[in-house]
């Protein structure tokens, strides 16, 4: 497998912290544009956690039913939806989001070298994110060759970058060290307990094994940004009901997809513009670069045809069949219904409910 074919990349969204919502999206991997989205209510599944499994199930299903060949769907490794995937789906090339897999590792390190033990590994932390990501975008879709690569780490981390391997010689991919650049690096000791925290953590099976659906190197960042605009439309800190958070999320889409390909913006000489930014919790400054100003033309092309069809007159506002089919949705999340007053009001006097 050399190149990477055409997919899908999904990830969830949940709007507010009762989790009452969740918005599955599926992005086009070429136009990075969103094809289709689902919007789950918590009564729909069995509990809040399920709500995943049952937009990934209505999502993929709407989009094998309009005849769209799906060959790669790119999600986080969660659980349920690698069984789904695995069960359901197994003519679908399911990859892992790269990101999500690079930032669980680095947390792993964080975590691990606070222990005094382990504090040698703290300068290659950033290091070895970055070879993660070294790893799965230069190994041409082939998963032996990311595996080799990754575990050429642990040569190179102790300062060795030529070494034998099944007989054959290897070597570290970067161009070679001076003396000086070799005497500066704390190269850490491979008899030390900080190499076998991180060896452990290399040749984790679970993680090799994750490994190999990643070689296409997909990931999810394009639907972050459109994730972000959603919450422009349907913010956390206001309730909405389920026909307005249907709507509030297409009109969402239609906004990210009218501008989702905008060009870098560029000075009146030409020279393109950025943007210096401090990220959070670091020390380190960051250019970024300035996008045009957003289009809003989807805005004026909706009012038309809202125009359009409330001037047709074949169709009566009155009659029921001209009205958009919304799948009935209790209102309430709660398990129980709600009692009436009176019932709760004779229950708090009496003494015989207590």
């Amino acid at each position: 497998m050399q190149t990477s074919p055409n997919g899908l990349v999904c990830l969830t969204f949940s709007p507010g912290y009762s989790a009452k919502y969740t918005t599955y999206s599926l992005m086009d991997d070429i136009t990075e544009k969103v094809v289709h989205f689902e919007l789950v209510q918590v009564t729909e599944s069995s509990s809040s956690v399920a709500m995943e499994s049952t937009g990934l199930r209505r999502a993929l299903n709407k989009i094998i039913d309009e005849n769209i060949d799906v060959s790669v769907l790119t999600t986080d490794r969660s659980p349920s939806i690698r069984k789904i995937m695995r069960v359901e789906h197994q003519h679908i090339h399911h990859e892992f989001d790269v990101w999500h897999v690079a930032k669980g590792m680095i947390k792993k390190l964080a975590s691990l070298s606070r222990y005094k033990d382990n504090r040698a590994l703290q300068p290659w932390i950033k290091s070895i994110g970055n070879h993660l990501w070294f790893t799965c975008s230069s190994c041409r879709g082939d998963p032996d060759e990311l595996i080799k690569r990754w575990k050429s780490l642990l040569y190179h981390i102790c300062g060795v970058h030529s070494w034998i391997e099944d007989g054959e010689p290897q070597k570290c991919m970067h161009s070679e060290l001076s003396s000086e650049e070799q005497r500066k690096k704390k190269w850490i000791d491979p008899t030390s307990r900080a190499f076998i925290t991180l060896e452990n953590l290399v040749l984790d099976k679970g993680l090799l094994k994750d490994l190999r659906q990643m070689a296409l190197f997909k990931h999810t960042g394009k639907l972050e940004v459109f994730h972000s605009l959603l919450l422009k439309y349907c913010p956390k800190r206001i309730h909405f009901h389920y026909t307005s958070m249907l709507a509030r999320t297409q009109l969402a889409v239609l906004d990210h997809n009218e501008n989702v390909n905008r060009h870098q913006a560029s000075t009146k000489t030409g020279t393109p513009r950025f943007n210096v930014v401090f990220p959070k919790h670091s020390k380190q400054w960051v250019a970024r670069k300035l996008y045009e100003s957003t289009s809003q033309n989807f805005r004026v092309e909706l009012v038309r045809r809202v125009l359009q069809r409330r001037m047709d007159s074949s169709i009566v506002y009155k009659d029921s069949s001209s009205h958009l089919e919304i799948q009935p949705l209790p209102k309430n999340i709660a398990q129980q219904l709600k009692p009436s007053k009176e019932d709760t009001v004779s229950k708090h006097l009496s003494r015989f409910s207590k």
